[in-house]
């Protein structure tokens, strides 16, 4: 039953219980509302869930003050519990919740702290410099400083309460609260201060420039924000000042005609002027450093700015040349001036500088040099005034007519007149300088010794702005010495310097007006070629000195059997050619060219050696019968002349049909020889070397053939001896060389056993001085053993530069190759020479082995021979044996080895690899 029940027993106690906690229940219940008005109206309360949840714990607390009288009459207990139950949950949670509080809130600042922090905060405020406001999200202006009234003319409770847009110019107001709705709802606006230049208006409705920094400021009241005002009309004046300043300077600069400049601290331009962009063709807003550097010379460009950046600290001008592009691609000197620029706080920021065009300065600074070298030249110059006064010299002047300038300048020009020129010369010269300005020639002028000489004089008329003739400027050339080169080089080309006789080019004039003479008066001439026999051993064994002496001596002999009407004249090297004129019969020339002949068989004297013995062959042409042209009767000369060395040298020859025809055959053959090289129609032939003692094939000598398609083949006596004096012989020996030894490679390949093999080495070839590196080539081109090569060189291209021989035998000898000696005994070698020579071999020549055993005096020759060879140490094979008789002499004189058709004829390779199988069978 309800616990009222007991109450109704006494009926005071139970109004008693229902009156209390009614009153309880009423004030429980109006505690929490007034606590939510208060935490509503604090927004800057710390803490305000406290005070939430205590306010739920009061109403819980009434409600069971209430469930208290509804117990009275209703017995629900269970709820009365759970409600209590509730309260007693939330009172220990706020227990528990504000115990820890305690200390936090001991911490809060108590209100005398309160108000001397804002009394501090608002002096600072009053201290800052500038104008502050505060206003509220809404614009309306909460705060103000000292300095803002100042600035605005305004008390501080006149603008408190107020719109900011009192401080508005009346034309911006209408925008200005969209413009503050915009700034406050921005995202910027929470966090970042904004600064910007506006119009602002004082109370006395004046209008000032102002710099406003609007920064925000949240709170628990609200957003507010923080406008600080500087008055920057003093500020805006300099700034529009600076700006008109900087214009004028620019149009002042872009006017000007000098290229202007400037550069930041880092040497980035910030300004070029329009002269510069003029200049340049570069007329875009910002020039990049490169693009500026571009404009200057590559090889200017390390030098044209060096002044610059070094230190810039210096406030000295700096001054630079340098070449520049213009706009049109060529480059012109600049000078460029530039001083350093410093800030206000006397800081480096930069250059400035000025550029003009000195380019006509640099040519005119170039064209004086030039005029001042000019004039210092080795060409002698001087300098007149109208009147023929000497104003100015150069130091070649007083080298060449031995004059000072003291000694000329005041004189006139008669100083150095030589006097070799009449009055007519002088007047027809300046009647030329007057009527053409100009006057040049030859001139004989006298030096201060006296000595005349003869110059090239150029006198120039100088005239003035008026057109009258101000200056004469003479050049003056010593040309003494030119002119006696000149008669020198005159002489040179119709004489040949070392006999003085006329040379070819003089023969030829000379013969042309004989056969027009002849031609008129049915006259005869002769034409007499001459080359002198072994001259070439002379030269070469004792030197160009004495053969150059054996020419003139041979010169003044033939001279001296001439008549003056005849002329001798030398070819070149040791030929002459003789004209004479007027002969009778043809006699008349064999006459003189018998005594020439004889004249020259006799010994020559020379300065440096005993008597030298020579002979001369000739080779007779007659006008008209042989030609009647100078070329015609040269040729058949020279043909006449081969004719006369056929016949043994030493004599002399007519010219006839039949040579010309023999000529003419040997021309041919030459050509063809030539055409067979390149078409390879060249054989070699192998002819073996015998051992006299065992028989046995020790070697063989490699022997070139001329396989024509045509006649087939060709005496090697035919083609040889042009082969020699056409120096075809060169390309043949070394194409045999390389044969040989590669046919070789080839034998030792197949199983042959190892055989010497010989190769003939020309004169010409054996003079080249690269015999060696050839052979050395040859043999390791073709892997051919050195040791079984043996050159044959000839006697007499040995002896013909023995020094020179000696070289390239030792050389060739160190390689490891065999050296023979060829035809000996048909030339005139030394002894002394031939023990020098590092020679294994010596070959009998074949003339001396043909007569044996009927001509005694070969066989003695042959004996003495082999004994000498043998004595030098040298190994003896002889040429050409075909009779027994011969083998068994050259056996009975211990001749080491032999060759000839007595055993073999020369042999294809083929046919001489089969030849030696056979004898390798036969032992």
């Amino acid at each position: 039953m309800p616990h009222g029940a007991c109450y109704l027993w006494l009926p005071s106690v139970l109004w008693l219980h229902i009156v209390s906690d009614t009153i309880i229940a009423l004030a429980y219940f109006s505690i929490p509302f007034a606590l939510l008005y208060f935490v509503h109206k604090r927004t800057d309360l710390v803490y305000r869930w406290v005070f939430v949840l205590f306010g739920i714990f009061i109403l819980l607390c009434g409600t069971t003050h209430l469930m208290s009288i509804w117990t009275i009459w209703f017995p629900d207990y269970w709820l009365e519990g759970l409600i209590k139950f509730a309260t007693a949950l939330v009172s220990i949670v706020t227990a528990l919740l504000v115990w820890p509080l305690i200390p936090k809130l001991l911490q809060l600042p108590s209100p005398e702290a309160l108000k001397t922090s804002e009394t501090y905060l608002r002096a600072i405020f009053n201290a800052t410099p500038d104008a502050m406001l505060i206003s509220n999200d809404q614009g309306i202006i909460t705060m103000v400083n000292q300095q803002a009234e100042c600035l605005l003319g305004y008390k501080a409770h006149e603008l408190v309460g107020q719109s900011i847009d009192i401080l508005v110019p009346e034309r911006f107001r209408s925008n200005h609260p969209k413009l503050r709705a915009q700034f406050a709802s921005s995202p910027c606006s929470q966090t970042t201060e904004m600064s910007r230049v506006l119009l602002a208006l004082k109370k006395d409705n004046s209008e000032f420039d102002v710099d406003i920094s609007l920064s925000p400021i949240k709170t628990e009241q609200g957003q507010f924000f923080a406008s600080a005002l500087r008055d920057v009309t003093f500020r805006k004046q300099a700034e529009a000042a600076l700006l008109e300043s900087e214009d004028r300077f620019r149009r002042m600069a872009n006017n000007s005609p000098v290229m202007i400049w400037i550069t930041d601290e880092n040497g980035n331009p910030s300004f070029a002027n329009q002269s510069w962009r003029d200049f340049t063709g570069i007329y875009s807003a910002h020039i990049a450093y490169q693009e500026w550097i571009q404009t200057v010379h590559p090889d200017d460009r390390d030098t044209a700015f060096a002044g610059y950046y070094q230190n810039t600290q210096s406030r000295d001008p700096i001054t630079s040349e340098y070449r520049l592009r213009s706009v049109d691609g060529t480059w012109n000197w600049i000078l460029d001036k530039g001083i350093p620029i410093f800030n206000e706080n006397g800081v480096f920021s930069g250059y400035m500088g000025s550029a003009i065009d000195i380019t006509e300065r640099k040519q005119a600074e170039a064209n004086l040099r030039v005029a001042a070298t000019a004039f210092e030249t080795q060409e002698s110059m001087v300098i007149t005034d109208a009147n023929q006064v000497i104003l100015q010299i150069n130091r070649a002047f007083t080298e060449s007519t031995g004059y000072t300038a003291a000694e000329s300048i005041g004189q006139k020009m008669n100083l150095i007149k030589s006097g070799r020129h009449d009055d007519a010369f002088y007047v027809a010269m300046w009647e030329s300088i007057n009527s053409t300005g100009s006057w040049q020639g030859e001139i004989w002028d006298r030096r201060k010794n006296g000595e005349l000489y003869l110059q090239w004089l150029t006198i120039t008329a100088v005239k003035g702005n008026d057109g009258v003739v101000s200056h004469y400027v003479g050049t003056h050339v010593d040309i003494t010495e030119r002119k006696l080169a000149e008669e020198e080089i005159k002489h040179l080309a119709f004489y040949d310097p070392l006999t003085h006789l006329p040379n070819r080019r003089l023969l030829k004039e000379r013969l042309k007006h004989c056969i027009e003479v002849e031609r008129r008066e049915g006259k005869k001439l002769a034409l007499l070629m001459l080359d002198l026999d072994r001259f070439k051993s002379v030269n070469d064994s004792l030197g160009h000195l004495a053969g150059d002496e054996l020419l003139q001596q041979v010169a003044e002999r033939i001279t001296s059997r001439l008549r003056d009407v005849d002329t001798v004249a030398r070819l070149g090297g040791d030929e002459f050619i003789m004209l004479l004129e007027d002969i009778n019969h043809p006699q008349d020339a064999a006459r003189v060219a018998e005594e020439i002949v004889a004249d020259l068989n006799k010994p020559f004297k020379l300065s440096q050696s005993d008597e030298v013995w020579i002979s001369a062959s000739i080779g007779i042409s007659l006008y008209p019968e042989h030609g009647g042209q100078f070329e015609l009767l040269m040729d058949h000369a020279d043909a006449a002349l081969y004719q006369a060395k056929d016949q043994g040298r030493g004599c002399f020859a007519y010219f006839s049909e039949d040579l010309t025809h023999s000529v003419r055959q040997r021309i041919a053959l030459e050509s063809r020889l030539r055409r067979a090289i390149e078409q390879q129609e060249l054989r070699l032939y192998y002819q073996p070397q015998i051992d006299i003692l065992s028989g046995n094939i020790v070697g063989a000598e490699a022997l070139v053939r001329w396989q024509d398609p045509i006649e087939g083949l060709i005496s090697p006596s035919l083609f040889i001896p042009i082969a020699e004096e056409t120096h075809l012989i060169v390309a043949i020996g070394e194409w045999v060389l390389r044969e040989t030894c590669n046919q070789g490679r080839q034998w030792l390949e197949s199983g042959i056993p190892p055989l010497t093999l010989g190769v003939n080495v020309s004169p010409h070839q054996f003079r080249r001085s690269d015999i060696n590196a050839l052979v050395a080539t040859v043999l390791a081109e073709t892997h051919f053993p050195a040791e079984y090569l043996e050159l044959e060189i000839t006697e007499t291209g040995l002896m013909e530069n023995q020094e020179n021989a000696t070289n390239i035998l030792n050389s060739l000898h160190d390689q490891g190759i065999r050296l023979a000696i060829d035809d000996f005994g048909t030339g005139y070698s030394s002894l002394a020479y031939l023990k020098r020579f590092p020679l294994d071999v010596l070959k009998i020549d074949k003339r001396f082995i043909d007569e044996i055993p009927h001509n005694k005096d070969d066989m003695e020759i042959a004996a003495t021979i082999v004994a000498m060879g043998h004595a030098l140490g040298l190994k003896v094979l002889a040429e050409g044996v075909e009779t027994p008789e011969q083998l068994s002499f050259l056996q009975a004189k211990s001749c080491d080895s032999y060759q000839g058709f007595i055993k073999s004829r020369p042999l294809p390779a083929e046919e001489f690899a089969q030849f030696l199988r056979d004898q390798l069978r036969d032992r």
